[in-house]
């Protein structure tokens, strides 16, 4: 999309990477004052707004970079707080079921997206009319925000699995 090097995009993903290592702590401590499902909404909100802004973006700059470090404390708002509200779902003895559920839908996500996402990409630039294959790639973060955006109105009907204040 920004017609960087691959050194450059593992950079990319390098700083998206330590954002969100530098994230992990400060977030769970945030989560348990304002509640996992609010942290998670910020996430999933933030998520959107760097994809989105990431799309508007036609070359790389340095202010990306700073974009990429909030991807990362995105990520981590999210990732952070998603396996304990399941954790807080289950009772007891349910408590490998509701992993199990937990990690299926997780990977089957992982493993139907790159093929999707991939045909988006691959057959995008038939909808804009261009002979150019690599044209597709415009859909990459618009793809990638609508699909944040669904998670986000996913997120408004969970009614269980937040933090309860001691």
């Amino acid at each position: 999309v920004w017609g960087v090097s691959e050194g450059t995009a593992a950079n990319c993903l390098l700083v998206a990477t330590v954002g969100a290592i530098v994230s992990y702590w400060p977030v769970g401590q945030l989560s348990s004052k304002i509640g996992r499902k609010k942290m998670i909404l910020c996430g999933v909100t933030l998520l959107a707004a760097c994809f989105l802004v990431s799309g508007l973006m036609k070359e790389m700059t340095v202010l990306m970079y700073v974009g990429l470090a909030l991807v990362g404390l995105a990520w981590a708002s999210i990732n952070v707080n998603s396996f304990p509200m399941v954790v807080e779902l289950a009772q007891g003895s349910d408590t490998g079921k509701y992993t199990g559920y937990y990690y299926t839908t997780s990977m089957a996500a992982q493993v139907i997206t790159p093929v999707l996402s991939g045909a988006v990409l691959e057959y995008g630039y038939l909808l804009l009319g261009s002979a150019d294959p690599n044209a597709g790639y415009v859909f990459l973060f618009p793809y990638g925000t609508l699909f944040v955006a669904l998670s986000f109105v996913t997120m408004l009907f969970v009614r269980h699995g937040d933090a309860k204040p001691l």
